[in-house]
């Protein structure tokens, strides 16, 4: 009985108040969860809508930026036409207007996040001011009809309290709030005043690029028709390949083509410059040359005539005497010096003959000399001294 009457509590239990999952958890927690997963996956699907909507902005900026970088490199004026040729549709100022907000948009969103660490935590001071702002909002959020009459008439400059879509707290660097930001920056920006007319011109470019590539995504996965878009894949190839070649040899004979007109080109002008220009230079050259030549044979001859002049004025009557004299003395004196180092080499072998070592006995007797001198002038230099001293 006992088991009976336990097995029904049991039964009971899991009718009314556990969840009919069999996860033994509480039907208001069961009820809660998949309602949070139920919003879970609407806030996905709006954020993956959101993403996609954001990413497409981007790229429009992107190629906005490419174009003008093409335009202002190319130097190609018609930039409207190089915007439809990228696929751009509407006018730089709404493309510029679209860079602008979203920037500020970006910045914003940063004033409101975590500070992270290298390692992908958040701190625990921002974790805990993020979690005090949560607990505000959801109080703030029961009671949002009644302050929003108040707020209305005061606001309050440090809270973005009707920014949509935007959460956390608002950080602030250096005194700057999204706030400031939208206001210093949008209102210099293109369709500041009026946007209407910015998003009737951007929605519609938006929409349609997002809607291409979701047709295009959708072809990929049909199954049927897959050959047929393989074989118009395998023409446009073909012809893509046959186009390029066409263009490729086309360019070749152009090529050519041009290669000969410069080859012409280049032989007029060094006939002209080699034939006409040249020539005259050539002649000046030759004349220079010419006159270079005959001025130094002249030079040559008058330092040949200097020369004859310079032999026939040191040569005279009265010199000549004087001369065979100085070169009697220097023969003489050449033949006593190499006389005397005859001799000197004479002796200097007999000495070496006598003893291996007299260099060395030669060079220590100079040494002894020296010293010996040295200490003589020492004592002649005490003498005098010496005798000073007694004279006074």
């Amino acid at each position: 009985m006992v088991d009976d009457g336990l097995a029904q509590l049991v039964e009971q239990l899991n009718r009314h108040c556990l969840a009919p999952d069999g996860s033994y958890v509480a039907k208001a927690a069961y009820y809660d969860l998949v309602q949070a997963r139920e919003e879970m996956g609407r806030e996905r699907l709006r954020f993956l809508e959101v993403m996609a909507a954001y990413s497409e902005a981007v790229t429009l900026v992107e190629e906005f930026q490419q174009a003008i970088s093409v335009a202002n490199a190319g130097g190609i004026r018609d930039v409207q036409a190089l915007f439809l040729q990228l696929g751009l549709r509407s006018t730089p100022q709404v493309y510029e207007a679209l860079e602008e907000r979203l920037a500020v948009a970006e910045a914003c969103q940063r004033l409101r996040l975590p500070s992270v660490t290298k390692d992908g935590d958040i701190l625990d001071e921002e974790a805990e001011k993020c979690s005090i702002v949560s607990k505000s909002s959801l109080d703030s959020s029961t009671t949002s009809i009644s302050m929003s009459s108040s707020n209305t008439s005061t606001p309050n400059p440090s809270h973005d309290v009707n920014e949509v879509g935007v959460s956390g707290v608002v950080n602030r660097f250096l005194g700057i709030t999204p706030a400031w930001l939208r206001q210093t920056h949008l209102s210099k920006a293109p369709f500041a005043e009026d946007s209407t007319g910015y998003l009737m011109l951007l929605i519609p470019e938006i929409e349609s690029r997002l809607k291409a590539k979701c047709e295009k995504i959708s072809s990929s996965f049909q199954e049927n028709g897959v050959s047929s878009r393989v074989k118009a894949a395998v023409e446009s190839n073909e012809s893509e390949e046959a186009a390029l070649l066409s263009d490729l040899y086309s360019a070749d004979r152009k090529f050519s083509e041009y290669y000969n007109v410069l080859e012409q080109i280049l032989g007029v002008l060094i006939k002209l410059v080699k034939d006409y220009k040249l020539q005259h230079q050539h002649e000046y050259d030759e004349m220079r040359k010419a006159w270079l030549c005959k001025r130094c044979e002249t030079m040559n001859a008058k330092l040949r005539v200097l020369e004859h002049l310079v032999l026939r004025d040191t040569y005279t009557e009265e010199s000549i005497a004087a001369l065979h004299k100085i070169r009697n003395y220097l023969l003489e004196a050449d033949d006593e010096a190499t006389a005397g180092y005859n001799r000197a080499v004479t002796r200097l072998r007999e000495y070496q003959g006598v003893d291996q070592y007299f260099d060395d006995i030669a060079r220590r007797y100079h040494d002894v000399v020296k010293k010996l001198e040295g200490i003589q002038w020492t004592i002649r230099q005490v003498e005098m001294d010496l005798n000073n001293g007694h004279e006074h």
